[in-house]
């Protein structure tokens, strides 16, 4: 059974909720699934994973200079991601993303930059063309 993991960093719940939402999507497929925050992340090993969704919220101002919490780029940059898995990064927002996305693919290890699937929320909800880029990204 492939099996998923979600890590977020979430500052009002937004993007817990979010990571539930994902987390339900692939339960729907068949997929076993694991939520947890970077605060409860304890896991050393996540070489049984097939797909690790690592996702915060958009911090910064409206339109520029979004960027990642500084907690959640440490935690990331730390985290010993094996070749074989398949990354996702997700975010929550208010009005637009802008660079988050390239922030946070920032704080991978550059072998792990490419094919990295990206999805956002504005409502904490899993917007049905996020459903279809995640159909996609597990076929």
């Amino acid at each position: 059974m492939e099996k998923a993991i979600i890590i977020y960093k979430s500052m009002k719940g937004t993007t817990e909720q979010f990571s539930h939402e994902i987390a339900d999507f692939f339960t729907s497929k068949g997929i076993q699934s694991k939520v947890t925050s970077i605060e409860n992340y304890y896991e050393t090993d996540l070489s049984s994973y097939d797909y690790v969704f690592l996702g915060c919220w958009t911090k910064g101002l409206m339109f520029f200079a979004q960027h990642p919490d500084d907690q959640w780029q440490k935690f990331v940059k730390l985290l010993a991601l094996p070749a074989h898995v398949k990354i996702a990064m997700f975010t929550t927002y208010k009005i637009a993303v802008g660079s988050m996305f390239s922030r946070m693919i920032r704080c991978l290890p550059e072998k792990s930059r490419e094919n990295v699937l990206t999805i956002k929320s504005k409502n904490r909800t899993l917007p049905v063309e996020m459903i279809a880029k995640i159909e996609d990204f597990i076929n």
